[in-house]
């Protein structure tokens, strides 16, 4: 009797070493915060809270695999002005996310734009057709749409040290690019367009500024014009062209008949190399944001590229041995029970 419960606790002990082992969690992530001033966390759900200016609630939402806890990056405003965001670190592997700024959307806009009339086909030819004074005027757009201050719902490290990021945003963005558009329309308009519009109050249709440009461009080419006019209805004609321009965008957004997904974007810094991170293949999060109920409508995915997903975990070899261990004492007992009749 003695013996057999000798090789009980024996047993016992093994099972619980090897318990603790397998238990033992992968190398965790951890996260630093260059601006914990600039950053707030949504814990999550329809019925969520925000807590600003907290580290160890950020550190959380950005590691508990649920998408809708989330941290805002630069929340004072939705136009940063900094680089606001943290860097994460897991064993050798490191990696920095931050807000987007002016002078990032300078450095990737036009990879931004190209991949959204890559996605939205029907804007293509409408760019196609615009000046390229309209395309550079609605590119200097972009900075204000407010999609520079991401909110992360998840991060994680790959194999190899790639990154995952869960971006949280909204399923259909066609309203806030309608409203941007909208708003530098009113400011054109008041900022001199309406002068050429003697007595019209409310904005113009695109075919009404086509015939006011094309009776501008009929004095322009008249041989008795001087040249200082000349030089002034150049310039009226180029502000009516891009005018038109934006309002015909404008009246293709208003008829397009789907949804726009774009997510929020967040600058990525992996390596040796700079990534701007955004999708247009939104996901519905079945859950809006607490104080607005219309944030947080869609999650995006976005991956370095060959990015490989961590691999599930694999039992130690000492695990197994330890496995192989405590069997073996129960074989061993059972063949002495045996052996004792």
């Amino acid at each position: 009797m003695k013996n057999a419960l000798k090789k009980v606790a024996i047993a016992v002990s093994m099972a619980a070493s090897v318990g603790a082992i397998a238990a033992a969690p992968a190398q965790a992530t951890s996260f630093t915060f260059n601006s914990p001033n600039e950053i707030k966390t949504y814990t999550g759900g329809s019925n969520g809270s925000f807590i600003a200016n907290d580290t160890v609630a950020a550190s959380q939402a950005l590691s508990d695999g649920n998408a809708s806890s989330n941290v805002e990056l630069w929340y004072s405003t939705e136009n940063p002005t900094s680089n606001v965001g943290f860097t994460a670190t897991q064993g050798q592997y490191s990696a920095t996310v931050s807000s987007v700024t002016a002078s990032d959307w300078s450095s990737f806009g036009s990879q931004w734009l190209g991949d959204l009339l890559n996605t939205y086909t029907p804007f293509q030819s409408v760019w196609n057709g615009f000046s390229a004074n309209t395309q550079s005027l609605v590119t200097s757009y972009f900075p204000l749409l407010g999609m520079g201050d991401p909110n992360i719902g998840g991060f994680q490290f790959g194999q190899n040290g790639g990154v995952e990021l869960k971006l949280v945003g909204h399923l259909d963005v066609k309203t806030k690019l309608s409203n941007t558009l909208s708003t530098k329309l009113t400011q054109a308009w008041n900022g001199g367009v309406k002068l050429l519009f003697t007595g019209q109050t409310t904005l113009p249709s695109a075919s009404q500024v086509q015939t006011k440009i094309s009776s501008l461009q009929a004095l322009l080419n008249l041989p008795v014009t001087p040249a200082a006019v000349k030089a002034t209805l150049t310039t009226q004609i180029a502000q009516l062209t891009s005018f038109k321009d934006v309002l015909s965008l404008q009246a293709t957004l208003s008829t397009y008949q789907g949804q726009i997904g774009a997510s929020e974007i967040a600058k990525v810094v992996n390596g040796n190399n700079t990534y701007y991170a955004y999708s247009f293949n939104p996901t519905a999060s079945g859950i809006t944001a607490s104080d607005d109920g219309v944030s947080y409508s869609a999650y995006y995915t976005w991956n370095t590229p060959g990015y490989t997903a961590p691999s599930a975990a694999v039992p130690e070899p000492s695990v197994m041995l330890g496995i192989l261990g405590v069997g073996g004492v129960f074989v061993t007992r059972r063949k002495f029970k045996k052996a004792s009749i």
